[in-house]
């Protein structure tokens, strides 16, 4: 299970799928520099439960595409 934070850095890098975007946006950073950011950012998308999320969004954004394809097809 993902905290409250580790969802919104998830949702937020679904979004354009930068990580150092997605970290400011969910934790206070305000006083980190460009270089924290960017390391901590990598860290959560290297972190297990959280790139399980990431994939299993991605793969619903796929099937969802194949799924709008075929009823343009029709």
């Amino acid at each position: 299970m993902l905290t409250i934070k580790q969802e919104r850095f998830v949702l937020e890098y679904m979004k354009d799928g930068n990580a150092s975007r997605a970290y400011r946006e969910a934790y206070d950073s305000e006083n980190m520099k460009p270089e924290t950011i960017n390391r901590k950012a990598k860290e959560l998308t290297d972190h297990p439960k959280i790139s399980a999320k990431i994939a299993e969004f991605r793969q619903m954004n796929i099937e969802q595409t194949i799924i709008s394809i075929e009823k343009r097809k029709e």
